[in-house]
């Protein structure tokens, strides 16, 4: 009981250390688990081979945290030579062009890279290469960048569930349930493109009447050629080539002949030898800090599953209700908020061996909202990665407050919730969800011919009510 008090207690002083930013993340999860590690030394009479298990998993496991971390390093590896190339930049510069310079067109296709770039990089990175680029395009433009940038912050979660890579709590998730790369694709990233279209409509309808671009930078921006930002272009196709590869190797070969970190690893160092760049500057890019703020909370929440701590959870979630879709919404949600104030990546290794021990009998599917409520989380209050965004902005000369922030990343958040959790109604009873979904529709149709066809009071009454709608969000 009180090695259980001493550990939990750690866990939350090693989140409220990081959410302060008293101490750098990677610090306060290594002190954590070394407090852990003695409680299990000292209280436990454990031995050093237990702290060895956590750290990389067991022979019952199948090792699942070393082949967590051998795939994110060598996915890191494969991204540090792809970024070098400039390819990132060339695909989004591309879909900039391609929109002709005409306002939608231009949000709908950043929207895309947004979703396209975040499913194979990191958040971080991604945020890192879209804010000053979209800035950048904005100055050229001589146009307004914050409705590109908000919605640019709001969809990289997005696509942090379109692949089993795409973030961190998708790795964890996958390797604990031994999810394959195709089965999570058809299981969240599916899903994650259907609210993606959702979203991108919501944003249009938001920022349509706000959008404009003059017709001279219009023209500048027809006639720009995106290979100008190209230095290497061998390098640029060397690294555009392994990232298909790998997706290819990871659909197509089994993981019971080979896992998909040592297909991302040989990848990895194939690309690195063909690429002639200096491999003591690519590793020396290598996020370590995310490596060892990791190894760090393995240790903590692998001690919650010794101590009993994961299975007391697990039954408290059970007391929910016994239907399957009440549990399956209760994952998402609770997931989704506790991700707003807490880092993702703790709070996703905390919940798999809970929603483990959960008697839920659908399969996958608990993993499946737990991925989604996981990464869209973040952006339910403007910490985390979010606050990179604003950082970002303010410093190229563009500030976006965060009370902006929290406006738009809240409603639309909870707007993608709300549109996932009808689609899983619909999945699990079908007529009550086809029912609603004929209410709703029902209702925006009345309002909307209403505003068209009714008395003119009336109409500017709704008109107003959308305006004022809007007015909140974007102030």
């Amino acid at each position: 009981m009180l090695s259980a008090i001493i550990v939990i207690s750690c866990f939350i002083g090693v989140i409220i250390l990081i959410i302060t930013d008293k101490l750098n993340r990677a610090i306060a999860a290594l002190l954590g688990a070394i407090i852990t590690y003695f409680t299990l030394i000292l209280i436990e009479g454990k031995d050093f081979t237990l702290i060895m298990d956590l750290l990389f998993g067991t022979l019952a496991d199948g090792f699942i945290n070393l082949h967590s971390l051998i795939l994110i390093l060598s996915m890191m590896l494969i991204v540090i030579v792809a970024h070098e190339a400039g390819l990132f930049q060339f695909i989004s510069i591309m879909f900039i062009k391609y929109s002709k310079g005409k306002p939608v067109p231009l949000l709908i296709g950043l929207c895309s890279i947004t979703v396209l770039i975040s499913a194979l990089l990191n958040n971080i990175l991604t945020v890192i290469i879209l804010i000053p680029l979209t800035i950048t395009m904005s100055r050229i433009l001589n146009i307004d960048p914050s409705p590109y940038i908000l919605t640019e912050a709001v969809l990289v979660n997005i696509g942090g569930t379109m692949f089993s890579i795409s973030s961190i709590p998708n790795i964890l998730i996958t390797a604990y349930a031994k999810i394959s790369f195709l089965e999570f694709f058809l299981n969240v990233g599916v899903f994650s493109l259907i609210i993606f279209v959702f979203t991108v409509i919501f944003f249009v309808f938001l920022y349509k009447s706000s959008l404009r671009i003059p017709e001279e930078s219009a023209k500048i921006l027809r006639e720009f050629n995106v290979w100008n930002f190209v230095q290497n272009k061998r390098l640029l196709y060397e690294s555009m080539i392994a990232l298909i590869i790998v997706f290819v190797l990871f659909i197509l070969l089994p993981t019971s002949v080979i896992t998909p970190d040592m297909i991302a690893l040989t990848v990895a160092i194939i690309l690195i030898v063909v690429s002639r760049l200096n491999p003591k500057e690519i590793i020396s890019k290598v996020d370590l800090e995310l490596i060892f703020y990791l190894l760090g909370i393995f240790v903590i929440t692998g001690a919650f599953d010794i101590l009993g701590i994961t299975q007391m959870l697990g039954s408290v979630l059970s007391l929910v209700s016994g239907n399957a879709f009440v549990q399956l919404i209760f994952v998402l949600w609770i997931s989704a908020f506790l991700s707003s104030i807490i880092d993702n990546i703790p709070i996703t290794q905390v919940l798999i061996p809970v929603i483990g021990e959960m008697p839920v009998g659908i399969g996958n599917q608990k993993f499946y909202s737990l991925a989604i409520g996981a990464n869209w989380g973040d952006n339910l209050t403007p910490l985390g990665d979010n606050i990179l965004v604003v950082n970002l902005a303010e410093k190229h000369k563009r500030p976006i407050s965060f009370k902006q922030f929290f406006k738009i990343g809240f409603v639309t958040t909870l707007y993608q919730l709300a549109v996932i959790s009808l689609i899983f109604l619909v999945i699990f009873y079908l007529f009550i969800g086809l029912v609603i979904i004929i209410i709703i529709y029902g209702w925006l149709t009345f309002f909307y011919l209403l505003s068209k066809r009714g008395p003119k009071s009336l109409s500017l009454k709704i008109n107003n009510l959308s305006t004022k709608f809007k007015n909140i969000i974007i102030k």
